[in-house]
């Protein structure tokens, strides 16, 4: 359902637009171009869907999202769509949950980013379970995690930015 929702999002999403049918791209002026991908800000955040949180009691699943900031001086358009985010939850070296594992349709979507604005996206739910080449929840049969003071580690990539490592421990 979390990621039924950030699928559902990028067609709102801070006032841009879906990419247009034809592949040459120009630039008006007056038009804001594409983003420098250097002046993209890409934070990703774990916690409770309203604020940040790090340790998470037995049975609570975590919700993480990714706010998204354009830190340079004039308005531009990014491809921030289902289809460029990559949501991964490792421990040590192992990749635990990957959203590419989610079954389901993703898309594309260009947003207008207006400079020093930090728009979150929705939330995603992680139901405490690994992911697999079929699937990324309970309901397609995937095996619980750890608990009891595991630590875990986010890391969301959109359209090639990467954000920052979120560090979270499940009891």
């Amino acid at each position: 359902m979390g990621v039924a929702s950030v699928v559902n999002w990028v067609g709102g999403l801070l006032g841009g637009s879906k990419p247009a049918a034809s592949s040459s791209v120009s630039h008006t002026p007056g038009v804001p171009g594409p983003c420098n991908p250097a002046q993209i800000s890409v934070l990703a955040v774990v916690g409770d869907g309203a604020k940040p949180q790090s340790v998470f009691a037995a049975g609570t699943n975590p919700k993480m999202w990714f706010t998204i900031t354009n830190t340079g001086t004039d308005a531009c358009n990014f491809a921030v769509g289902t289809d460029v985010q990559n949501y991964k939850i490792t421990s040590g070296p192992e990749t635990i949950w990957n959203n590419a594992n989610c079954l389901g349709s993703t898309s594309p979507y260009t947003a207008l980013l207006q400079p020093g604005v930090a728009t979150p996206a929705p939330t995603i739910t992680w139901e405490r379970v690994r992911s697999s080449a079929t699937g990324c929840d309970k309901a397609s049969g995937q095996s619980t995690v750890t608990g009891g003071g595991a630590s875990y580690h986010l890391q969301v990539t959109v359209n090639g930015v990467k954000s920052n490592d979120v560090q979270f421990i499940l009891n």
